[in-house]
This record gives C-alpha cells, structure tokens and sequence, in this order.
C-alpha cells in the first residue's frame, strides 16, 4: 500500500512560521469592543460608531494597531485611531449591507499576514501549542498561518459538526484569553477556562445592543449599560434576531483520567464509581457494538485476544444480542504463559496436535471446527505496532476462515506514553496519519487494508466515554485523537 505523501515543504513553512509566533506571541495581547444589534432597525453609522468610541476609550499602552470589521465592511490602521469622519467616509460604502454584528479589535503590532486581516474576529491574549495543530484532523494542508487554522478548526466544530463544546474545548487547548468572531452575523465569545484575562458582557436597553468589552470600564461610557463578566470556559452566542445563548460551558475543575487505566492497566476488582473494572469492561464493549451493529452484519464468531479483552469480548457479545444478532463468545485463540525453558513447552505440543509453535516463547492454536468457514471478529485491547494482530490474522487464515473484522477497544495509538510505552518507539501505525485523516472511518479502511482483514474498528473518544460511564472531557487524548471521530 501506497502511504501518503508528506509535504516537507508545508511542514517546513508551518514550523518556521509557529516559530515566530512564538516568539512574538506577546504581539497578539489585544482589546476587544463589539456590539451586535437586536432589531432589523440598523444604523451603520451609530453602531460603528460606538465601536469606534469604545476603541478609543482601550486604546493604551501600546496597542497601535486597530481594526473595525462587520462582514464585507472593514477598516484599520496603525496609530492612533483617526476622526470619525475618515471612518464614516467609508461607512456609506455599505449602506445597503446591514451590519448587525460588528467587532472592534486592537493590538500591539499589525498581523503578519494579509490573510489574517480578512478574518473578522478580536483577540485579547495569545495562542500556545500552536506546533500541536500539525497533529489536528481538521487542519487545512494549504494553510500555513496557525491563526487561520484555528479559526478553520474552530468554524468547522462550531458550525459544521454542530458541536459546541468541542468547539470551546479546542479554543481552550490553545488559548490564553479571550476570543470575539463574527460569522455570518452572528458574534461567538469565548473565555478561556482559566480565566486569563478578564471580559464582559451587557446590554444597552435603550439602543437594544449587546456589548462586548475586555475592559468594564467602558460602562460607564455608555448609559444604561449593564455589564456582567463572563464566566471562564463560556461560548456564548449573539444573534440579531434570537439574543444571545450560552452555547457551552466547559467543565470545571476538570479532573483528567487515563483511559488505557480501564482498558488494561486497572486490575479488574478495582472499582471506579462504584462498579469494578470488570464490569466497566464489559459495558465499553456493549456500548461499541450497539454502535456498530449496523456497520458489522455477518460475524459468527467473537474471539477475545489478549487476556484482558474477555470482559469487553463478553460485552460486545451481549450488545450484539441486544441488537438481535446470533454471534458466539469464544476463546478461540490465546496465548500461553510458558516460555522455552518450561517443560509444559514439549508436553502440550505432543498432546495437542493442532497447536502451532509461533515463536520460540509463544504458542497459538486454533480450534478449526468453530473457525472453519466463519466470519470471525477479533478483539483487540490497542493496536500499537500491528504485530500481534498480523500474526492472529496469519493463524486464522491458515484455519479457513471467511472473514476476519478486527474490534479495537482502545483508540487509535499515536504515541507510546499512551499505554505505558516509554520508549523511543515510533513505528506506531496509527503514526503515519496523523494530520491527514479526517474521521475514524477512514483510518479503519486504511489499516484494515495493511492487515489484510475484512474490517477494522477503532474505539472513538465518545464512544469509550459513554462505556467507561464518565464525560468524554474527563478522560485524557492526545489533539489528533481528542477530535476524531465517526462521520
């Protein structure tokens, strides 16, 4: 199989510019004034003007460079902001364009790149792990401006996906601050959930505007203003026609678990919430396969390998059967625990005639009547290199089987400290696409194809959740993983 192409030019790009921002992160502190209008009555010169006298009122210590924008309406410059009459001149350009929503922004240099001019959104902070983007699913190859990328990602979640906290939770992952966006008329705020730089929102009852300030100060600047700050960890949305909503609200105190601790590492008489591992076991296999019961139609045969797989085997087995589908729970396949210098080596290869020897340590056998021209669906605790399945898939060919479809009860493994792996090891085989894999169905075909199975279904991070019986927030995963998921 061909693997995918890696644009070291892109790569290089994208370095050399996070690089920069890193350096310069400091650039981006900033101030934030926006309003969005409450009635189809729009005023464009009274609105941006109150933009405008707000930015005013934050133009200090340093924050040069300013810009008004509202859809196709936008305006900047570098210095003190000029009389109202340059800005007003530009104003009855967009007479018929009504400018429900508008967003004043200000900040200590210009940005780097025309590109991100064009974007109407304020920052008041900065941005971190900027070089993690390169890890985001959703990233655009093209697009080298990590700014850009994060407005992308954040759209895409937002509006796209329809998933408001995710949406909040990728902005939290990378910002130290405030966040104001206006998309299609409609202003997004988001605090990040530290709490890093204070904002605040209120309403004008007498214009019938919302407003947003990084400084409340500004209230007493405008009659009938009642400000109130927004809480750390909020995405709030504004519209012209609905008012405002609070879209999320990010957990707090988020205590962040392991999930690999209740795949494997967890001795199955813990208990967690009340119930033993063994129990949360069974319950991460019955919930992935009510969710896969449509996508796997024709298994007979559930064969759980490694060890620790039994209880997830057992809870598929009754998901399954839930879902009215005739599938037997067998340990068709195991390995021993005896080694070369054992004995019991010599003894059970003459006893039983249809074990084969895999390696100088390991023993597999089959039980070819209940393997033989079945559809066999193998569990898999992780898949980190594909050594052990490629050698279960080499055994189960050599039984005749049908079909091999392989269940993973973990998700996609793309870096070692995720299941205790602290070594140098990078031939992971999820590795090789992060960044370029968009959804988990895709990841599935690709990795099936390297095995040479029928199927391959990884565990998504909401999917492990529900079964582990916590928030999907609560559990730890890497960028790549954190937002990948089923179409």
């Amino acid at each position: 199989m061909k693997e995918p192409e890696i644009d070291f030019v892109a790569i290089k790009n994208i370095k050399t510019f996070i690089i920069r921002m890193i350096k310069d992160f400091w650039i981006l502190m900033g101030g934030i004034i926006a309003t969005c209008r409450l009635t189809n009555d729009t005023n464009n010169e009274k609105s941006v003007y109150r933009v405008y006298r707000g930015m005013q009122l934050l133009q200090h210590r340093g924050k040069a460079y300013w810009k008004i924008s509202s859809g196709k309406f936008e305006i900047s410059g570098y210095g003190s902001l000029p009389v109202f009459k340059t800005i007003h001149e530009k104003v009855l350009r967009h007479e018929n364009d009504p400018m429900y929503a508008i967003v004043g922004h200000l900040s200590k240099k210009k940005p780097i790149t025309r590109r991100l001019e064009k974007i109407n959104f304020a920052l008041d902070g900065f941005f971190v792990d900027l070089d993690k983007l390169l890890t985001h699913p959703l990233m655009k190859r093209r697009n080298y401006e990590p700014l850009s990328q994060i407005h992308y990602i954040f759209r895409e979640l937002l509006i796209e996906r329809k998933d408001p906290y995710k949406a909040a939770e990728f902005l939290d992952r990378h910002l130290r601050g405030n966040y104001v966006i206006n998309i299609e008329n409609e202003i997004h705020v988001f605090r990040n959930s530290t709490g890093f730089k204070p904002l605040f929102l209120g309403k004008d009852k007498d214009q019938n505007d919302f407003i947003i300030t990084s400084e409340n100060y500004i209230g007493s600047f405008f009659p009938l203003l009642d400000l109130k700050e927004i809480n750390p960890g909020q995405l709030i949305r504004i519209n012209s026609k609905y008012g405002m909503d609070i879209l999320t609200q990010l957990d707090k105190n988020r205590i962040l678990m392991d999930p690999f601790e209740f795949i494997r590492e967890s001795h199955v008489s813990s208990v967690f919430n009340d119930k033993s591992i063994y129990s949360i076991r069974k319950n991460i296999g019955n919930v992935q396969a009510q969710f896969l019961s449509s996508k796997i139609a024709d298994a007979d045969v559930i064969l759980a390998e490694p060890d620790y797989t039994r209880p997830m085997a057992l809870g598929l087995n009754q998901g399954f059967k839930n879902n009215k589908k005739k599938i037997e729970m067998m340990e068709g396949i195991i390995k021993d625990r005896y080694d070369d210098s054992d004995p019991m080596i010599d003894y059970s290869e003459q006893v039983s005639k249809n074990k084969l020897l895999s390696n100088g340590k390991t023993l597999k056998f089959i039980i070819e009547p209940i393997t033989n021209k079945k559809q066999i669906l193998s569990v898999q605790g992780t898949i980190q290199t594909g050594g052990t399945i490629i050698e279960t898939v080499f055994y189960l060919k050599r039984s005749n089987v049908s079909k091999i479809h392989v269940i993973v009860s973990y998700v996609p493994t793309v870096d070692g400290r995720q299941v205790g792996l602290y070594t140098q090891q990078k031939d992971l085989i999820s590795r090789k696409y992060i960044g370029k894999i968009s959804y988990i169905d895709d990841l599935n075909r690709e990795i099936a194809y390297e095995l040479g199975v029928d199927s391959v279904f990884f565990n998504s991070p909401e999917i492990l959740s529900k079964g582990i019986g916590v928030r999907e927030s609560q559990l730890w995963f890497p960028e790549w993983i954190r937002f990948l998921d089923y179409k």
